[in-house]
């Protein structure tokens, strides 16, 4: 009889789960062909990606790894609304996005091998991050889908200003 229960009560939740999906209102959301069109622009890049020197690729690997399990752990936390996950993935990017522009450039100074355009990448992350984190503190899922969306298309355009097409 337990197990009976239990299983009652799983499948009472996912309706209610169910039908609170079916049931959302779209009235403050941009219609789907919008953000289809949006999702498929080309991006706000004039040419061919820049190529980066070896040493700028060395500096970038390790944080470029951490990144990529930051944004996976933030897309499963997104995907469920665990909001208090999206708070803290969020505020952990924003708090891990800091490298630091060169004062002078000096050959010596380690991130005078990152062009100034990744530095603004990086600042339009960290906001993007923080505009995240402040959506899902909110528990608004309409905010954190446009915040998200906002966020990863600054991942996508960063990554078609240096990454070498695919072959």
């Amino acid at each position: 009889m337990l197990q009976h229960s239990g299983f009652v009560g799983i499948a009472f939740a996912s309706v209610v789960v169910a039908s609170g999906c079916a049931s959302g209102s779209t009235t403050s959301q941009p219609s789907q062909e919008a953000q289809l069109a949006r999702a498929v622009a080309a991006p706000d890049r004039a040419g061919p990606p820049q190529p980066l020197s070896p040493a700028a690729r060395e500096i970038l690997k390790s944080r470029m790894a951490s990144h990529a399990r930051d944004m996976s752990d933030l897309v499963s936390a997104i995907m469920i609304l665990d909001y208090d996950r999206i708070t803290g993935r969020g505020e952990a990017i924003a708090a891990d996005v800091n490298l630091s522009r060169p004062v002078s450039h000096d050959a010596t100074e380690l991130n005078s091998a990152l062009p100034e355009r990744l530095f603004a990448r990086q600042d339009e992350l960290r906001t993007g991050a923080r505009a995240l984190a402040t959506a899902a503190q909110a528990r608004d899922p309409d905010r954190v889908a446009a915040a998200y969306g906002r966020l990863s298309e600054g991942c996508v355009r960063c990554h078609s200003d240096y990454r070498p097409a695919a072959p």
